[in-house]
């Protein structure tokens, strides 16, 4: 979700996979469609069992943006309150070493959660708690209303796959753009094609020096998933069907990937991307700490999800913020005073097989 990636592999990595018997391992698997299909199932009726409720409004949080889908969240609920917190074992601590996209990444979760419960009559008020870096959910009783940003909750999908550079309409842009006001939040569209040019520079210099850094490789490999049976068992990672890539037996696409994972190969795929979308957008946090990132997180969730209900796509390419040496620079550029957080490109496109989250059970636990 913040800090997505795609899989590239080879044309020999792909001709030796099709010449070697490619329908003779477990690369499909039939539990995938149906843990996607239990997983982003829309809610017709919501359960009067507390316990029930509970578990239909976690596991629309976990269907939220989130860094290389590490689903780095745990919720605690107990009496009227759900809580929020990182799991510290699914930190990235190479492409995010101080925590801001975990952060973003609970925003998302908590901006889910609050409309989920919207939907299912439950008002809810939002602390994020600083000291300890977890949010707390308080619920009491209101009015169902289920939003057209709740009905994209099921839908909504980081997407790899080229987009239409047609130009969206005013009133598009204009509901996207309202989408992500929120309060210490700021944010900056870029539309123009010479802003889109400029930025895709910078995206090509940090995916550059990401793909050269073999700590970083080595991190988002252990995320990658190479096939069906491979991210059904464990329904979190890069599933690389997801990026519109081929099903790989683990054991080549493990050994393969730090070599194709290269500069040469995804500089131009990136280059395409953002020649082919729309606009973009930076969010930035006023107060550069663990409650702004939060709360970008919440005004990203927003975003994509207003997004989703116009049948617009979007994808992450942080690569201007996550690498130190481009950032400084990148942030000059913008001449906007502030550090930039997240930045999303958008645009009409189709849509590629969604990511698989964990079960509720195992992110929940009841005080």
């Amino acid at each position: 979700m913040l800090s997505r990636r795609t899989l590239l592999i080879g044309t020999g990595v792909t001709t030796a996979g099709a010449g070697a018997g490619y329908y003779m391992w477990p690369g499909f698997d039939p539990r995938y469609q149906e843990i996607l299909d239990e997983t982003h199932k829309p809610v017709e009726i919501w359960p009067h069992d507390k316990r029930a409720l509970t578990m239909q409004l976690v596991r629309h949080a976990t269907l939220a943006a989130n860094s290389h889908n590490t689903q780095p969240w745990l919720f605690e609920a107990g009496g009227n309150t759900i809580r929020i917190r990182a799991d510290a074992d699914r930190r990235c601590p190479i492409v995010d070493p101080d925590d801001r996209h975990v952060m973003a990444s609970l925003g998302c979760a908590t901006e889910n959660l609050v409309l989920a419960a919207k939907a299912a009559g439950i008002n809810t008020q939002v602390e994020f708690v600083t000291s300890s870096r977890h949010v707390i959910v308080t619920m009491t009783t209101g009015l169902p209303d289920r939003t057209a940003a709740y009905e994209a909750i099921v839908e909504r999908q980081t997407t790899r796959a080229p987009f239409d550079p047609a130009a969206l309409s005013n009133d598009d842009l204009a509901a996207l753009e309202s989408s992500t006001q929120k309060r210490g939040v700021r944010a900056r569209f870029l539309t123009a094609r010479k802003d889109l040019d400029g930025l895709k520079q910078f995206v090509v210099e940090g995916n550059t020096a990401q793909c050269k850094d073999k700590a970083f490789v080595r991190e988002l490999g252990d995320w990658i998933r190479f096939n069906q049976t491979h991210v059904s068992e464990t329904r979190d990672g890069l599933y690389a069907g997801s990026s519109g890539n081929p099903n790989f037996p683990r054991w080549l696409g493990q050994h393969a990937f730090p070599f194709v994972f290269t500069a040469d190969a995804e500089n131009p795929k990136y280059a395409a991307q953002l020649d082919g979308s729309a606009g973009a957008v930076i969010l930035y946090a006023e107060t550069d700490g663990p409650e702004g990132w939060f709360n970008v997180g919440r005004a990203s969730q927003r975003f994509q999800l207003e997004a989703t209900a116009r049948n617009i796509r979007t994808s992450f390419i942080n690569q201007p913020v996550e690498v130190s040496a481009v950032r400084g620079a990148f942030q000059k550029w913008l001449g906007d005073g502030l550090r930039p957080a997240l930045v999303l490109r958008f645009g009409r496109g189709k849509t590629l097989p969604p990511s698989l989250r964990r079960p509720v059970a195992a992110v929940l636990k009841y005080a």
